[in-house]
């Protein structure tokens, strides 16, 4: 059974704050600071521990002492195993958030110079999945929800369907359906628009649904989608551009995984008030050491 003493100090230390403030009534993101980068480092840490969580704990989990509970009632080592649904692929630790910020040692799976596998497409709880047509409809309907769709390519507004089909493919290089490991069910959308092959960048843009939102895994799948595009294209950094209030939730990302390329003042309006438009790049050289040639060499996503 995972102890108190082990689980605050845990706590503590990826939230950034003192032990006696790692109180249980406390909540993980606005009393503690956690926003989704930091939710997964701590769901990283836990794993380390020997602690696996599912999905629906996870997002069950609100506070110090929720997520304590649920670590005790179901994560340890096996258990979480008996109840997951299977989905044809292999479990994998969820991708280490700060394994983006530096080397780390490989599992030696696929760190044999003869051996070259294919990019990785599921984490713990997510796997990337090619966009079919029979996928339209979902990823429409994600596109114009209340509660994503203000954040989303077309910002509000509700295009007609036959619009959406046809900008779907409209100068992307490539896109993802995000699915959940544990319930088969769509949770995200995830694209790679506009490279410039000769300046060695693109753009990249995820969306998740809003049962997913400020819950810590949904960063999951954001870090499988830049390895993948770092893995495959010769790219040297990736654009996210968003507006300033997109930025909440993984601020604390921001100078060491992610970084300001540019902000244009007052470009985008909502409710009332004008915000920044806000580029920030993820380097190749912050997921992989110099000299590395990518997956294998470097950062091991697997174990984290």
């Amino acid at each position: 059974m995972l102890s108190t003493d082990v689980f605050e100090e845990l706590v503590s230390r990826v939230a950034g704050v003192q032990r006696q403030d790692v109180r249980f009534e406390a909540r993980l993101s606005d009393d503690l600071g956690l926003d989704s980068y930091g939710l997964l480092e701590l769901c990283s840490a836990l794993a380390d521990v020997g602690v696996d969580v599912g999905e629906e704990d996870w997002l069950a989990a609100g506070t110090v002492g929720d997520l304590y509970t649920r670590c005790c009632a179901g994560g340890l080592p096996g258990t979480a195993e008996a109840g997951r649904p299977l989905t044809g692929v292999p479990h994998r630790s969820p991708p280490r958030a700060e394994a983006l910020t530096g080397p780390g040692a490989s599992d030696g799976s696929d760190g044999s110079d003869d051996e070259v596998l294919p990019p990785e497409l599921a984490g713990r709880y997510f796997q990337l999945t090619p966009v079919l047509p029979s996928m339209a409809p979902f990823l429409y309907e994600l596109s114009i929800a209340p509660d994503v769709g203000f954040r989303w390519r077309y910002r509000g507004a509700f295009p007609p369907y036959e619009k959406f089909e046809a900008d779907l493919w409209q100068g992307m290089l490539t896109q993802f359906l995000i699915v959940s490991r544990e319930t088969g069910e769509a949770a995200g959308h995830a694209i790679c628009y506009n490279p410039d092959f000769g300046l060695g960048n693109a753009y990249v843009g995820v969306a998740m649904t809003s049962r997913y939102q400020r819950s810590g895994i949904a960063a999951e799948p954001v870090v499988l989608f830049l390895r993948y595009l770092f893995d495959v294209w010769p790219f040297r950094k990736l654009y996210f551009e968003l507006p300033e209030f997109n930025c909440r939730q993984f601020a604390s990302a921001i100078g060491s995984t992610l970084h300001i390329e540019a902000r244009f003042r007052d470009h985008d309006y909502y409710r009332g008030r004008r915000w920044d438009r806000v580029v920030l790049a993820a380097y190749r050289q912050d997921l992989y050491p110099a000299g590395s040639a990518g997956r294998g060499e470097g950062i091991d996503l697997s174990s984290v």
